[in-house]
């Protein structure tokens, strides 16, 4: 995806009707992170992935929600829709978690998984932005 796609995601994904949702079970704790097989493949100096780490630790505030991810901390919030929207960037690295919270259970404790997409954004020497998109699911083990 290239920068005026980018623009258009950040644009058009902040006309929703959905609002920061306040009478959501709580989100937080450790998730388990499972990678779609294979990847995206790299073009043009693109790397292969951003970073595949294994586990991510949510920290949530009312609606807002942060975490730290290869190294860069990333905040957003919880919507009424269950959609979740973290970034955060560190000089010419940025990333984006977009998922769906599902509970699993039926208390107000109930358990979460996520299945979205993460995406790394890098602006290389060359200046040509490269974008990938990688596909996860993530359960939560802890709190």
């Amino acid at each position: 995806m290239r920068l005026g796609s980018w623009l258009a995601v950040v644009v058009f994904g902040a006309c929703s009707d959905a609002q920061p949702c306040r009478s959501c079970p709580p989100i937080d704790g450790v998730y388990s992170v499972s990678w779609a097989d294979g990847g995206p493949a790299g073009d043009g100096g693109c790397p292969q992935s951003g970073p595949r780490v294994p586990s991510w630790a949510l920290a949530q505030k009312d609606t807002q929600v942060t975490t730290t991810i290869g190294g860069v901390n990333l905040g957003g919030t919880l919507y009424d829709t269950y959609d979740l929207v973290l970034s955060g960037s560190e000089g010419s690295l940025s990333y984006r978690l977009r998922a769906l919270a599902i509970p699993e259970g039926n208390s107000s404790d109930a358990g979460y998984s996520l299945r979205g997409t993460f995406t790394s954004r890098t602006l290389p020497a060359s200046g040509v932005p490269c974008e990938v998109d990688e596909t996860f699911t993530a359960q939560r083990t802890s709190r």
